[in-house]
């Protein structure tokens, strides 16, 4: 972890709409503030709105009353950290490879924000908890992709 530990953003959210509006907005802030150039900060807040959708959809199935955490730190790189109380899903082992054959009408619905998530990170890593899960990804800003 680069930078010092009051440099690190520590979000306890609820798992809505209301909850990733806080998490999008607190999270430009404080990339804003610590000078993460604003291609990284598009890059960190894409990732961060599929992995908290996917989370709600997918894991908790939108139930009420979940909360999910995020931690962002370092400036190069940055590290987002998101845990959840869910089912385990690994998607560092998910075959995240999109379907694009064929006309866009007859493709299965799905299968891209997994591969937008590792294809935008330049590094992922996932661990079970117990419950939940742990990913921490990390973005380099020193050179844009």
């Amino acid at each position: 972890m680069s930078g010092p530990p009051d440099r690190i953003l520590d979000l306890d959210l609820a798992a809505d709409l209301d909850g990733l509006r806080a998490a999008q907005t607190a999270i430009e802030r404080h990339c804003v503030a610590v000078g993460v150039p604003a291609a990284a900060i598009a890059r960190i807040l894409a990732v961060f709105e599929e992995i908290f959708t996917n989370t709600v959809k997918y894991g908790y199935r939108g139930r009420d009353g979940m909360r999910i955490h995020a931690f962002l730190s370092g400036t190069d790189p940055v590290r987002l950290t998101v845990e959840d109380s869910a089912p385990p899903f690994d998607p560092t082992t998910w075959n995240s490879a999109p379907d694009l054959a064929g006309d866009l009408s007859t493709r299965p619905v799905g299968r891209v924000g997994i591969a937008m998530v590792m294809g935008l990170a330049s590094s992922a890593r996932w661990e079970a908890l117990a419950p939940g899960n742990r990913l921490t990804l990390e973005f380099s800003t020193g050179e844009e992709v």
